[in-house]
């Protein structure tokens, strides 16, 4: 595994071309993740319900036959009306004239298909989302390996130092010992920094189906695209607002469905004889209109409608709920990533002195300015400093999008 990450950390020499970006990343998972998948068939499932809902409109045609038999009464009449075996052979074709909800059903179908495409997007949204947060985190994970890796490195040479000093009395045996132990920390923190990176490429390989080079290079933190009433104003437009107000009209549809089983129904239908017995063997064909009338279905269809009314309160309030937190969360991002903006340039100044600092207690040492300690906490100081504002750096870069993201723009 440590000559897989090691190749892995020296990607930096290759052209940038080789190197992935995020729009490179989010493309894979589209490709690779099922979540779009099943939105895809989530909308042909809705597409079919819409077909489903259309047949309640159109006619159907049956085929049918039947045969019976039947004892003779005691006082026979007309010989036609006495006959021992009756049967008819037809097609039989029933057109829907007035159904009850089937009109709002076909309305929900199409609202339904609606809502699968809101939803398509709003999933597509939470997958950048996850691709935002694996592909800044390999970053920070590929950048402070290479902070710590230049830790080790800084601590071997200091261990080289003192040895040797030590070696013609220059350096006390104490101040070997130190440095000694700084190597050991530093290689301790090597390999909790390869650990966490093999983490973060395995999180990344699982939403992309990609082995990762190395990250792009980043950008200068981008500036803010307007202000937070600016970025508020467009939230009313993200798939998953969207879809949730949609949600809020399929129950409103829903409820008329449900109303629909009050009214009675009126069908055409028609029969076409191809054979039968009894006084009526010379009719080819007969048609009529069939009403059938609800009076009483023991409370049913009132408690469907309470229920679909109760449905669409729930579907309310959660579209409420919806936009509430986004509000909320889109006012954190906002103001987090103002205070990321102020905190980096802080860093960045820390970082100067902190390499200036180091730099100057080393040459102080060599005059016996300053003592090893010294030297080391300086060191410490330095990287810890530099692995902050890298950490940082990529941070800003993954709140900025996360944040364009809020808002439902995809690279």
């Amino acid at each position: 595994m440590r000559s897989l990450l090691f190749l892995l950390l020296m990607t930096n020499s290759l052209v940038h071309a080789e190197a992935i970006t995020l729009k490179d990343a989010f493309q894979a998972a589209r490709q690779n993740m099922e979540a779009l998948k099943r939105s895809d068939a989530s909308i042909e499932q809705r597409e079919e319900q819409k077909n489903r809902a259309r047949a309640g409109l159109l006619p159907t045609v049956n085929g049918f036959a039947n045969y019976t038999r039947i004892d003779p009464p005691e006082t026979a009449g007309f010989r036609a009306f006495t006959l021992k075996k009756q049967y008819s052979l037809g097609v039989r074709l029933i057109q829907p004239l007035v159904r009850g909800g089937v009109l709002g059903a076909l309305d929900v179908a199409r609202e339904n298909i609606l809502l699968a495409e809101f939803q398509k997007e709003a999933t597509d949204i939470n997958l950048y989302q996850l691709v935002i947060n694996a592909y800044y985190n390999l970053k920070i994970s590929q950048s402070d390996v290479k902070n710590l890796a230049t830790l080790l490195s800084y601590s071997k040479e200091r261990v080289s130092e003192i040895r040797e000093r030590s070696r013609i009395g220059r350096s006390r045996r104490g101040e070997l010992v130190e440095a000694e132990a700084q190597l050991y920390t530093s290689e301790s923190q090597y390999q909790a920094g390869l650990r966490d990176l093999e983490k973060n490429i395995k999180n990344f390989e699982f939403l992309t189906n990609k082995m990762p080079g190395d990250v792009a290079p980043l950008s200068e933190v981008p500036k803010l695209d307007g202000s937070l009433e600016v970025y508020l104003s467009k939230l009313q437009t993200r798939p998953d607002i969207l879809a949730r107000q949609q949600e809020v009209k399929v129950a409103k549809s829903q409820i008329e469905i449900s109303k629909g089983s009050h009214y009675p129904s009126v069908d055409l239908v028609g029969n076409y004889y191809i054979d039968r017995t009894g006084v009526l063997a010379s009719s080819e064909w007969d048609a009529g209109i069939v009403v059938s009338v609800p009076f009483y279905q023991g409370g049913g269809v009132q408690a469907q409608v309470r229920e679909a009314v109760a449905t669409k309160r729930i579907a309310e309030l959660n579209s409420h709920e919806s936009i509430r937190t986004a509000e909320r969360e889109l006012e954190v991002l906002y103001q987090n990533y103002l205070q990321i903006q102020a905190q980096l340039e802080a860093l960045k100044k820390a970082l100067a002195k902190a390499e200036e600092a180091y730099k100057l207690n080393k040459k102080d040492y060599n005059f016996g300015l300053v003592t090893n300690l010294d030297v080391l906490q300086s060191l410490n100081v330095f990287v810890q400093t530099k692995r902050s504002y890298d950490s940082l750096y990529a941070f800003a870069h993954m709140t900025h999008k996360s944040l364009e993201a809020s808002i439902g723009v995809l690279p």
